[in-house]
């Protein structure tokens, strides 16, 4: 059989002019490469996005939902950069996301104390050198916004609670007053008071900062919470998207009105 050719080499770009959004995403095919049987030369191509386009106006919260495995993380991936095998146009209004995990646990540093974790993103600022008093008093601004206690710098992170870890996972990703975040699955690992707490903060940070958020979640009535606008994704592709209460009221694709039946929504 004749080996499959795929194109490679899309455009990724920050600090794009987009006038009103904060991302636009184009015709994005994402592959991943499989690596090759024993005895056959090359390696196989498995396409896992297929012409996804969409876009996250400044200042507005855009759900991702679907089924696990359906690509939602492939997509998050692409958009930080962490996927580089694409098709297609990713455009930023500003510098390159920064994203808040499921398992903050796993996503902070277990060496390392909570002061240094927030400290590194200023550290790691490429485009200005803060101070030491500047990083000091951007430090605190940050853990008062997100409310950790400053009696907490000196631990690890095994030693803080799950709603802690991701309260400290929130004022990394905001250190650097980004204007666009990723939010991947941020609340599933956590218990239900804690989940209403930190949906709280994402909330009370996308007023207070104009943040603009695309919010990966399988759980629909999280999305009807939190989120303007909504897409649904299978299988790598986007079947629908448009505000939240009109997805949700109107569904106009079978699989929309599954989930939504699925998660005591529909009818």
């Amino acid at each position: 059989m004749p080996r499959t050719v795929v194109k490679m080499g899309g455009a990724y770009e920050t600090k794009a002019n987009l006038q009103g959004n904060a991302l636009e995403v184009r015709n994005l095919n994402v592959f991943y490469h499989e690596r090759a049987k024993l005895l056959q030369k090359g390696s196989a191509i498995t396409q896992v996005l297929h012409d996804v386009s969409f876009c996250v106006g400044d200042g507005e919260i855009v759900g991702l939902c679907g089924e696990s495995g359906c690509g939602k993380s492939t997509l998050s991936k692409a958009l930080c950069g962490i996927v580089r095998d694409f098709s297609g146009e990713i455009l930023f209004a500003d510098e390159r996301p920064l994203m808040v995990f499921q398992d903050p646990f796993g996503s902070l540093n277990p060496a390392k104390r909570v002061g240094w974790l927030l400290e590194e993103p200023l550290r790691a600022d490429r485009a200005r050198t803060w101070t030491s008093a500047e990083r000091a008093a951007r430090i605190a601004e940050v853990a008062q916004q997100v409310e950790i206690d400053e009696a907490l710098f000196d631990r690890y992170p095994a030693e803080l609670s799950g709603g802690q870890r991701q309260r400290v996972a929130i004022a990394c990703a905001i250190m650097r007053k980004p204007r666009f975040l990723i939010a991947d699955e941020p609340v599933s690992a956590l218990d239900v008071t804690i989940q209403k707490q930190v949906l709280e903060l994402l909330r009370s940070l996308h007023q207070s900062m104009d943040l603009s958020i695309l919010f990966i979640s399988h759980d629909l009535r999280v999305v009807y919470q939190v989120c303007d606008r909504v897409m649904i994704m299978r299988k790598g592709r986007i079947l629908e998207q448009g505000v939240v209460r009109n997805v949700y009221q109107n569904p106009s694709h079978e699989y929309t009105r599954s989930l939504l039946t699925a998660a005591g929504i529909g009818s």
